[in-house]
């Protein structure tokens, strides 16, 4: 068990940062798409004691934006290794990606938020 937490803290702390990312989204959808109020209202004293309706600014808005940013940047560099080589008559770019299932799945996790909160800017600000 030590051993696992030793190879794989840094995922798991990584995944720690995109929850509350991943929270909120599902809160969220469960009280405006699907009518299910429970979750939402159940936790929005809290979010709004932690500064959610104000702008933007140390409080857990940026943990929501930049958790899962954050939590790929942690994960990615754990299994990318970049080699370079320069000589004289070419450039030589490697890209190995270590076998580390939990890193990479907590990066697939991360980016997938990612994905789903531009959807949301992109759909909100720029569809009218």
């Amino acid at each position: 068990m030590k051993q696992y937490l030793k190879q794989n803290g840094i995922a798991i702390a990584s995944l720690f940062l995109a929850l509350p990312t991943a929270y909120f989204l599902s809160i969220s959808v469960l009280k405006y798409e699907m009518g299910i109020d429970a979750p939402f209202d159940a936790i929005a004293p809290f979010l709004e004691r932690m500064g959610i309706k104000e702008t933007l600014g140390w409080n857990i808005n940026l943990l929501i934006l930049l958790g899962p940013l954050v939590a790929f940047a942690l994960s990615i560099f754990q299994v990318l290794k970049i080699k370079f080589q320069f000589t004289q008559n070419h450039f030589l770019f490697q890209f190995i990606l270590k076998k580390r299932w939990l890193p990479v799945l907590v990066a697939a996790f991360s980016v997938s938020l990612l994905a789903i909160l531009f959807i949301y800017l992109v759909g909100e600000n720029c569809i009218g």
